[in-house]
């Protein structure tokens, strides 16, 4: 009997201990927990840190951008006008030339034969006339005295007229050996840089040869830089006329300015929608090269006043695009109207006034009202 009370005593111990450790966990439930939510409403939501940026207004450039290439203002190729062998080259490839410079001389000795013996046969066609113009004078003098008859006058006159005919005709082939004469030095036709010489010293040239050309002459200063710009610009383009300035940028980040739209196509290319537009710089420094690639900005015009902000502050959602505005630390959604952009930033047609502060980092975890902390930008980010 006395075992069995002991064992019952037991259990109680077992219970009172369960009972004590089942307090233990109410209360750090209800008790620990209220206060750590209470700690947490009294220091509030926590902020979201952001990146920001300012809208402005300011003045901004209307401009076009297009893909480009730089082509010569004028490119000739050099050809032969007669069959000879090359005597001379003048020139050191890639050099500069100049108008009217000697570029490959020819072997002429056939052509200067021929013109010394036309200068013969006119020479002597100069004589036969002043003796038939001479005896037609003395045969008019024999006729007026009755000695002869006037049929011998007329002969006269007629050998005149034939000789200064032939006179005439020899002169004419004169001058066409003088001007054959000239294509035995071959010169440069425009003022460039000339390009690799085909031929060498020796080699022999003929006028119907329709491939490879002796040289090409490529006038580089001025040079042009085509490019294709979309058909609903041709308005403005043709509105801002010689006051559109174009620029140019390479992969090298090199970057010129200072050029003028010198001619628009009169066609639009109905396959691509676009029209052909060349610029024109004057390149006396030569950094604009035939065939270059380049990105090319065309400034239409400057449009004052207009709200702008950094273009990462912008954002699309299903009512169209918005930013954050940041007021009092709080994000507040504010929708926009985008006109453009340009060099890096949006332009506004409304929605801002140009003063505000904008998010442009860490819109994903803001919704509207949501506290914010702006954060400062670190250096190379």
């Amino acid at each position: 009997m006395a075992a069995k009370i002991q064992i019952t005593r037991k259990s109680y111990l077992v219970i009172a201990a369960c009972i004590a450790l089942v307090a233990t966990g109410l209360w750090w439930t209800l008790g620990g927990s209220g206060t750590q939510t209470a700690q947490q409403k009294k220091k509030g939501t926590p902020s979201i840190a952001v990146l920001a940026g300012k809208a402005l207004r300011k003045d901004v450039p209307f401009r076009v951008e297009s893909l480009g290439t730089v082509q010569p203002l004028v490119s000739v190729s050099i050809r032969s006008r007669v069959d000879s062998q090359v005597l001379k080259v003048h020139f050191e490839d890639g050099a500069k030339v100049n108008e009217g410079d000697i570029l490959f001389t020819l072997d002429s000795r056939a052509i200067d034969a021929q013109i010394k013996q036309a200068e013969a046969t006119v020479t002597r066609d100069k004589a036969q006339i002043e003796k038939a113009e001479r005896d037609s004078e003395r045969i008019a003098g024999l006729v007026a005295k009755g000695t002869i008859s006037q049929v011998q006058e007329a002969d006269a006159k007629t050998n005149v007229e034939v000789l200064k005919a032939t006179g005439a005709q020899n002169e004419a082939n004169l001058q066409n050996l003088r001007v054959l004469r000239t294509y035995y030095d071959v010169k440069a036709p425009v003022s460039g840089r000339i390009g690799i010489a085909n031929v060498r010293q020796g080699a022999i040239v003929r006028s119907a040869d329709a491939g490879t050309p002796l040289a090409t002459i490529n006038q580089i200063a001025p040079i042009y830089v085509a490019f294709g710009i979309p058909e609903r610009f041709i308005p403005e383009l043709r509105t801002a006329g010689d006051t559109a300035k174009v620029e140019v940028q390479f992969q090298s980040e090199l970057t010129l300015s200072g050029g003028k739209v010198a001619f628009i196509e009169n066609t639009v290319d109905p396959q691509t929608g676009t029209i052909l537009v060349r610029g024109i710089f004057e390149n006396s420094d030569e950094k604009l090269w035939p065939g270059t690639l380049a990105s090319v900005r065309v400034t239409l015009r400057t449009d004052a006043n207009l709200v702008t902000i950094p273009s990462e502050a912008v954002q699309s959602g299903q009512k169209g695009t918005f930013v954050f505005v940041i007021e009092n630390n709080v994000a507040r959604v504010r929708n926009v109207k985008v006109l453009r952009t340009a060099d890096g930033e949006t332009v506004l047609a409304e929605g801002l006034e140009g003063n505000e502060t904008v998010v442009i980092d860490g819109q994903l975890s803001l919704r509207d009202g949501s506290r914010v902390e702006i954060k400062s930008r670190q250096a190379g980010s």
